[in-house]
């Protein structure tokens, strides 16, 4: 509860921010998909699929959804072959589009299914809601976005929550006397 409520604090939802219906359902999408991803990247046993086809599934699946979405208008899409600058360097737009691809997706989705694999579907869960947290950090150090007391707050919970449940854990797997 301590980490579902520092989550609240650092999206903003403890203020007076606007519950939209369409964000609601995709919320709960979300919410479904990332369970399955939690409780299938943590299966365990002689049945269990390598961490590189667990990962191509997944974004195969994920990349079918947009592709209906965005034919159906659902979702706006739209590309361009133009260049890009990075750096101040007039790089091909298949630069960005490989690392997006490779770092952002590839080796992001294959070192989670093998730490989940590793912690278990429930911590690898709450461990999972410091994404946030950490991204509400880089925004501090990366572009002087100060934490407004709130997020502040609702980080702590956070780290709160999770060390409650990894506490839990090892006392449920600590042997009896």
């Amino acid at each position: 509860m301590a980490a579902l409520g520092g989550l609240a604090l650092l999206a903003g939802l403890a203020g007076s921010a606007r519950v939209s219906p369409a964000g609601i359902m995709w919320g709960l999408g979300e919410a479904v998909s990332l369970a399955a991803y939690f409780l299938l990247s943590a299966a365990a046993g002689d049945q269990v699929l390598p961490s590189l086809v667990m990962a191509w599934a997944g974004l195969g699946a994920g990349a079918a959804v947009l592709a209906v979405a965005g034919w159906t208008g659902a979702l706006r899409i739209t590309a361009s072959a133009a260049g890009v600058e990075l750096l101040h360097r007039h790089l091909s737009w298949i630069v960005p589009v490989l690392e997006l691809a490779l770092v952002s997706a590839v080796i992001a989705y294959v070192a989670g299914i093998a730490a989940a694999r590793r912690l278990g579907a429930r911590l690898a869960s709450f461990t999972g809601m410091a994404e946030v947290l950490f991204a509400v950090l880089y925004a501090w150090l990366l572009l002087g976005q100060m934490p407004s007391p709130a997020e502040l707050a609702g980080g702590a919970l956070m780290l709160t929550g999770v060390i409650v449940i990894r506490a839990d854990d090892t006392r449920r797997c600590a042997p009896t006397q």
